[in-house]
């Protein structure tokens, strides 16, 4: 009798895989505990950057960021002999410890050792005149006048041009003097300096007003303008019976603009040059562009309703 199938395998492997917990117990619960407590250790331990938790940075509209130009008055810098005012005097030397108070002593000290009281807010640090090391234009007095007149903006050194060049002479005589052994100027490095800055001719420099304050100024000025014009284009409309004035609200497309470049502007005193002026870029100046194909008479009627206008402003 064969018996065979009545012995079981000594190993069910389809029963394992259906009941795995016969094989390893209940032992695999720890190693799921073991995995994650390594999970979260490693998740823990992740940086804000790991995580990718770091807020977004939203970068502003660089436009909004205006450096304004500097209020400047009116300069006269009058004519220097570059030959005559390169050799120090006592007047010079004396103008110069006045100018340097005045004007220098805040960065580099009093003595010229580069520690005044605002050096230290400055990096890199005041230019020490005792040392005859690491002059950025050279010690000069024609390389100095380069770094009084251009200043030196990666030291913060600034420009000094709207000292008269005399005093600028006066200045650099003044520092030269805190060490000796300075090199010395050939008249070739003098008469380049007069070729660079044209100082025998000396200057006249405009005044200059920053544009946020220019902008205010005019929109002072033209307020009363603005609401005239406001005013009279608000009581142009069809209607009246003139047909200049129909013409004009017929054919502008910004009643407002048209006035300010016909009326307000005044620049035509002819049928001919009127016509030059609103058929050259009608649309620009508020019209409509089919106001090119008007007709003489028409042009002449549009014409003398402005030139109405411009009288009642007058």
């Amino acid at each position: 009798m064969d018996k065979k199938s009545d012995l079981k395998a000594e190993m069910d492997f389809m029963d394992l895989l259906r009941k795995p917990s016969k094989l390893f117990g209940y032992s695999y619960i720890y190693f799921i505990v073991i995995l994650g407590g390594l999970g979260y250790l490693y998740v823990d331990n992740l940086t804000v950057i790991g995580k990718n938790s770091v807020s977004p940075v939203v970068l502003k509209d660089s436009s909004a960021y205006l450096q304004d130009i500097a209020l400047q008055s009116p300069r006269n810098l009058p004519p220097v002999d570059v030959m005559i005012v390169s050799v120090s005097t006592p007047e010079l030397m004396k103008k110069g410890k006045e100018l340097f108070k005045a004007n220098c002593s805040s960065c580099h000290g009093d003595n010229g050792e580069g520690s005044g009281s605002a050096s230290v807010t400055l990096n890199p640090k005041p230019r020490n005149f005792h040392s005859l090391q690491g002059w950025t234009n050279g010690s000069k007095i024609s390389q100095i006048y380069k770094t009084l007149q251009e200043g030196i903006t990666k030291n913060g050194m600034a420009s000094f041009s709207y000292l008269p060049p005399a005093d600028r002479f006066a200045l650099i005589h003044f520092v030269r003097s805190f060490t000796t052994g300075h090199p010395v100027d050939t008249p070739q490095d003098l008469q380049g300096l007069e070729t660079a800055y044209q100082l025998s001719k000396g200057s006249n420099s405009p005044g200059q007003v920053p544009i946020q304050i220019a902008e205010k100024n005019i929109v002072a000025e033209s307020s009363p303008d603005v609401t005239w014009i406001t005013g009279l284009a608000g009581s142009i409309v069809s209607g009246s019976g003139n047909s200049g004035e129909e013409l004009f609200v017929r054919l502008t497309r910004d009643k407002r603009k048209a006035l300010t470049a016909l009326v307000q502007g005044g620049t035509s005193t002819t049928v001919g040059q009127f016509i030059k002026i609103v058929s050259a870029d009608p649309v620009q100046i508020g019209f409509r562009a089919e106001v090119a194909q008007l007709s003489p008479a028409q042009w002449t009627a549009l014409f003398q309703y402005v030139n109405g206008l411009r009288a009642r402003k007058g």
